[in-house]
């Protein structure tokens, strides 16, 4: 055998040796998606198809660190996917219900005015907190009627327009706390977030339940 039919037996093996290669890693991302996906599955069944997979994968690569690799892409694409991202979101809504008046410049046919928060017509007369925290006050004045400020991290919270108040000055509070009442005949909630002396839109820290 001369040295250039050798030459183009190596390349051609070193062909063969990549795309075997590469097949095996396409296989083995497919399997670990399917596994993930599973995992979301309680039975034994499940556990099965796992354990199979994960010896698949062992026997058909061979090599840990492309196998690590594999699992750290996994999981950067669970956490991205939300219906297979276990993470809870930080806010919860302080009610269900529906958005009366939006946050920002509201305008009517006679005039205009800045909500520095959002006005929100509940389903229910029960408030929560949206967030862990510690009350800071609770009070009453003619914009706000009854009103309870939690501060949460950098951010204050303002729970205005409700009829009855559920917690006192200095308690700490878990998100998706009761925290206040509305009143039966009128349920509307104004609430507002405050962070570094300026307003935050409320809607762009959890989703409104209908």
């Amino acid at each position: 055998m001369n040295k250039t039919t050798k030459k183009r037996i190596n390349i051609r093996r070193k062909e063969y040796f990549n795309k075997k290669l590469a097949l095996q890693v396409i296989f083995s991302i497919v399997l670990v998606s399917a596994v993930i996906i599973t995992k979301n599955i309680n039975s034994g069944a499940s556990m099965q198809f796992i354990n199979a997979a994960d010896e698949k994968i062992s026997e058909s690569l061979k090599l840990s660190e492309i196998k690590n690799s594999i699992f750290e892409f996994a999981s950067e694409v669970e956490d991205k996917i939300p219906f297979l991202s276990k993470k809870t979101a930080e806010f919860e809504a302080p009610v269900n219900g529906s958005i009366y008046q939006e946050y920002g410049l509201n305008k009517t046919k006679n005039s205009s005015f800045y909500n520095h928060g959002l006005d929100i017509i509940s389903n229910t007369q029960s408030v929560k907190s949206i967030s862990n925290g510690k009350v800071v006050q609770v009070g009453n004045n003619e914009k706000l009627s009854d009103y309870v400020v939690i501060e949460s991290g950098d951010k204050t919270i303002i729970y205005g327009k409700i009829k009855e108040s559920l917690v006192s000055e200095g308690d700490s509070i878990d998100a998706g706390d009761v925290i206040a009442a509305l009143s039966e005949e009128n349920k509307l909630l104004h609430i507002e977030v405050w962070e570094d002396g300026e307003s935050v839109n409320p809607s762009k820290l959890f989703e409104m339940n209908e």
